[in-house]
């Protein structure tokens, strides 16, 4: 009989190409013929692993090689019948034909109990482009956090994270240089000469170099934004000093004596808050 599945191979996080060599137990030694095969639950599509040894011994070796789309928070055969003859044979010395029935999943003795495996097969995106900086308009000097959240934790290695923000004429980058196994990562972008922008928005993310990976060491490869920092912040770049387009009155064009009142306005190029009481001469 079955007395446990296991594994040779280091608890961990798997990904598309990666081997786990599993171990199936039991109480005495068998002989093998053909390929017995056992399935893992591995998401959409069950995983099939063929036997590749052990044969006289109490313990048959199968290798599991990740395919592309699988995935499982904790790898674990299918059912209690997941290891199947396949046109092969499992028996003991003297013939017996074995009992192939698994503990239950998740259960004592199951692969899910003894062991810690994480498939990931997905790549990491990035989910949004935000700001922790309050909606409002920003002048030069000024600073704006920059954050940009990912599916999942990823670390960057041999490498910066460039944003780049659209700020008119000229657009201004956001470098950031250390990420190590977070969901989140921040920069800063002052505010230059010249910046302009009506809803600020992140125009491109690129690596200069290096990559980021996710813990089971898929590589990040789209770096297209669900969500963009003008969707979820309102934040305005001025950097253009207000100037006066012109100076006209409300009062009737006439002729006016000591004492009489004229209305002047002075209009400038865009809204200005005043203090104090400026004087025109």
């Amino acid at each position: 009989t079955v007395t446990g599945v296991d594994s040779s191979t280091n608890a961990g996080t798997y990904k598309e190409g990666d081997a786990i060599s599993i171990q199936v137990t039991f109480s005495e030694a068998v002989t093998v013929t053909g390929t017995p095969q056992l399935t893992l639950e591995t998401g959409g599509s069950d995983a099939v692993v063929d036997y590749v040894s052990g044969s006289t011994t109490n313990v048959l070796t199968f290798t599991y090689t990740v395919g592309a789309g699988e995935t499982s928070s904790d790898l674990d055969y299918a059912s209690t019948t997941a290891l199947a003859l396949n046109g092969g044979t499992v028996k003991d010395a003297v013939g017996n034909n074995a009992t192939l029935t698994l503990a239950a999943v998740g259960a004592a003795g199951s692969l899910g109990a003894n062991e810690a495996f994480v498939i990931d097969t997905t790549a990491p995106t990035i989910s949004s482009v935000t700001s922790t900086t309050a909606d409002g308009t920003y002048k030069e000097g000024d600073s704006v956090n920059v954050t940009v959240t990912f599916s999942e934790a990823v670390t960057l290695a041999g490498g910066n994270l460039v944003v780049t923000l659209e700020t008119g004429e000229t657009d201004r980058t956001v470098t950031i240089a250390t990420i190590n196994s977070a969901t989140t990562a921040s920069g800063t972008y002052t505010v230059q000469a010249g910046d302009t922008s009506s809803d600020l928005t992140v125009s491109g993310i690129a690596l200069s170099a290096g990559t980021l990976t996710d813990g089971g060491g898929n590589t990040m490869s789209s770096f297209a934004i669900a969500t963009n920092l003008a969707a979820s912040s309102a934040l305005v770049i001025d950097t253009t000093a207000p100037t006066v387009t012109g100076v006209d009155s409300s009062t009737n064009a006439g002729t006016y004596k000591e004492g009489d009142a004229i209305s002047i306005q002075v209009t400038f190029s865009e809204a200005v808050t005043v203090t104090g009481t400026p004087q025109l001469t």
